[in-house]
């Protein structure tokens, strides 16, 4: 029997991809796509409130199926290059709007996902003002503590129940750690000119749930077992 030496498939990396280029370039490129997250994050939040679509959450949740599966399949297809980046930009842009309109129920229905909003600002200045000595650990833990005082105004204004901001900590400060974790690996396999497809990234990947599992699985299967 051969086992392999890692049970879990090596994280997908490209040639000339932005992990393998110098710090500056990295380091530009973390801003560019934390801040342009934050941008489609607040898009998001604006059609929560502002736009209202004729769709039962069943009609909703195929839609958004619909895109997500077009947008895993323009990156699988294409795999990569200036055509990939955009149209799977334009791609998130058509989920905007049925984005906020899944984040408008969710909130009705008493859960505290406008801290992601949060969160997702808190990345950003967290980028922008760290400059050279970003690092992933640091975003994380300064944009949790950054939740606290946040959560204390949202409570206090009553735009968030004092009952639900422990659980709302918790989702936020998991949000930062999956957008770190998945900045990391984005870093592996795209390139510098490819920042759409970035910001496209991580929303695509937060379905790598269901993926993942038939990764391992083709994975072992390239190993004999007798």
């Amino acid at each position: 029997m051969q086992l392999p030496a890692n049970p879990f498939p090596e994280p997908h990396t490209v040639p000339g991809c932005v992990d393998s280029r110098t710090y500056g370039e990295k380091i530009r490129f973390i801003k560019a796509a934390l801040v342009g997250h934050l941008l489609t994050v607040l898009a998001v939040a604006f059609c929560a409130v502002q736009i209202h679509l004729p769709l039962t959450d069943s009609e909703l949740l195929v839609w958004l199926g619909v895109i997500f599966a077009a947008m895993t399949g323009v990156r699988l297809g294409m795999k990569t290059g200036v055509h990939e980046s955009w149209f799977s930009f334009a791609l998130l842009m058509a989920a905007v709007p049925l984005l906020g309109q899944l984040g408008r129920d969710i909130h009705a229905a008493g859960y505290p996902v406008i801290i992601l909003l949060g969160s997702a600002a808190f990345a950003g200045v967290y980028t922008l003002l760290a400059g050279r000595d970003f690092s992933f650990p640091g975003m994380v833990a300064c944009g949790s503590v950054a939740l606290i005082p946040a959560l204390a105004i949202l409570t206090r204004t009553d735009v968030l129940d004092p009952g639900s901001a422990p659980f709302a900590w918790i989702l936020g400060t998991a949000y930062l750690g999956y957008v770190a974790y998945d900045l990391a690996m984005i870093l592996k396999r795209r390139k510098v000119d490819e920042i759409p497809s970035a910001i496209a990234d991580f929303y695509r990947d937060s379905l790598n749930f269901l993926t993942y599992p038939f990764r391992v699985a083709r994975h072992w299967q390239t190993y004999e077992f007798h």
